[in-house]
């Protein structure tokens, strides 16, 4: 008996730092397009949310936004058609997004040029996962205007 509740212990220890671990990760999709999802699904998602404003032949789209914090998504896609890019452009007349609610500040690279903040997570490849980098750029040093979700290729560089 002393064993099982051992055992259950451990278990419920394991468990919640884990919940820690991923939750402070930031995951590799925004408004539910999913790095590495079908051009399909994407577009069937996309469709719910918003509508395309327009396509280019890099096989990227524009798609505008019904929510009161995003205006547009970009999303763009590798050549088979899985999406490797999405970005996300805060409504200018919206409520603010806040660093922070994209990902912990913390553990963030930071950089700033003459009043441009960009904030950078890369975040290691895991089981279900390629490696991917979360970039949010903004003016104000708490407040962003755009994030990405972005694939990283096999030697860890971003995939544009």
């Amino acid at each position: 008996m002393k064993r099982i509740i051992t055992l259950s212990l451990v278990l419920i220890v394991v468990l919640g730092v884990s919940a820690i671990v991923f939750a402070e990760t930031p995951q590799p999709q925004i408004m539910g397009i999913s790095l590495g999802m079908s051009r399909d699904d994407a577009r069937g998602h996309l469709k719910s949310i918003g509508s395309l404003q327009r396509e280019t032949r890099k096989r990227q789209e524009v798609w505008t936004i019904r929510d009161d914090r995003i205006s547009h998504l970009l999303v763009g896609y590798d050549p088979e058609f899985r999406v490797r890019y999405v970005t996300a452009i805060v409504r200018a007349d919206g409520p603010r997004v806040r660093y922070d609610d994209v990902a912990d500040v913390k553990s963030a690279q930071r950089e700033q040029n003459q009043g441009n903040y960009k904030l950078t997570w890369q975040i290691a490849a895991r089981s279900g996962h390629s490696a991917y980098v979360l970039i949010a750029h903004g003016h104000d040093p708490q407040y962003l205007e755009s994030f990405s979700v972005k694939k990283m290729d096999q030697k860890e560089e971003e995939v544009d």
